[in-house]
């Protein structure tokens, strides 16, 4: 039996007409765009999601929030034009939004990754990044919200009027637990210092479906490895003289000098080698000169 059937056989109304109309805009979306991306918004702000719907908007794509059991609906409805959706629907539960997008799902989720909105801190929230309250001027005027700035280590001052904060104050570490009284302050200051992205879920591409871990990718890692990796490669194009255009030069100059270094070990005269020979057989000359001369003067005693 289809979900649509399970769903019309325990109901004994017909849905809604604005139901039948948020079933068609899903069905609209995912034909309208190739991919689709099911991102967590459980605990997210209002300001978090409509910005982040003004990022994906910005690069072709739509951002929707939708209700679990209406895109199963329009999932199986689906089924023929879009072969393994369905394969989706386990990721259907909690609060969740679909992004939409023509674009691969890897870049636009690293794009979101790279452009963590910021959010007022809550009692409870895991610090994302240190957090830090500049001095200056805070604009608030003196009474009971002293004893908190004063709770949370920042230093303050009366002047002119206002509450004024005497230094730069890192007032949490990243991966520091947010406190009732340092999310207030934080709050009154307008200082947004949570960052957030959408967690994703599971990603259909393709006729398959990629699940949120695998999403996952670490930037600055890769970044790390293929730098490692062409490090390794030019090292190893420059030991082995491989006559490709960025080793060659290199490759040349280390040539030339173990060139150099076994004439001078071999005592070959040229006009490269000749000074830095010259020089070491001066120097060994003096040695032995000074060496006999000791021996001749201890004789002499």
């Amino acid at each position: 039996m289809s979900v649509l059937a399970r769903v019309e056989y325990k109901r004994e109304k017909p849905y809604p007409e604005s139901k039948i109309r948020l079933i068609k805009s899903i069905e609209e979306y995912a034909r309208k765009y190739k991919y689709m991306v099911v991102v967590s918004i459980t605990g997210i702000t209002a300001n978090v999601l409509h910005e982040t719907r003004r990022i994906v908007k910005s690069r072709g794509g739509a951002l929707k929030v939708v209700k679990n059991t209406l895109t199963k609906l329009a999932f199986e409805r689906l089924k023929e034009e879009k072969k393994g959706l369905e394969m989706l629907e386990k990721h259907l539960t909690g609060q969740n939004a679909i992004i939409f997008t023509n674009e691969n799902p890897f870049e636009i989720l690293i794009y979101l990754s790279k452009n963590k909105i910021k959010r007022e801190a809550r009692a409870g929230d895991i610090a994302t990044s240190d957090i830090l309250i500049p001095k200056g001027n805070t604009g608030l005027p003196p009474g009971p919200i002293i004893s908190i700035f004063n709770k949370v280590g920042v230093p303050t001052q009366i002047k002119e009027g206002s509450i004024w904060v005497q230094k730069d104050t890192v007032v949490a570490k990243k991966g520091d637990e947010i406190t009732q009284d340092l999310a207030d302050l934080l709050n009154k200051l307008g200082i947004k210092a949570i960052e957030v992205t959408l967690q994703p879920k599971a990603a259909y591409m393709d006729g398959k479906v990629v699940e949120g871990p695998d999403l996952e990718i670490d930037v600055g890692k890769y970044e790390e490895q293929v730098t490692q990796a062409h490090r390794e490669a030019f090292n190893l194009a420059i030991n082995a003289a491989l006559p490709i255009p960025e080793a060659l030069q290199l490759a040349v100059a280390k040539a030339y000098f173990e060139a150099l270094s076994v004439a001078e070990t071999a005592g070959v005269i040229t006009p490269e080698t000749a000074e830095r020979i010259l020089a070491k057989a001066h120097a060994t000359a003096q040695l032995i000169y000074e060496k006999i001369k000791d021996k001749i003067e201890q004789s002499a005693s």
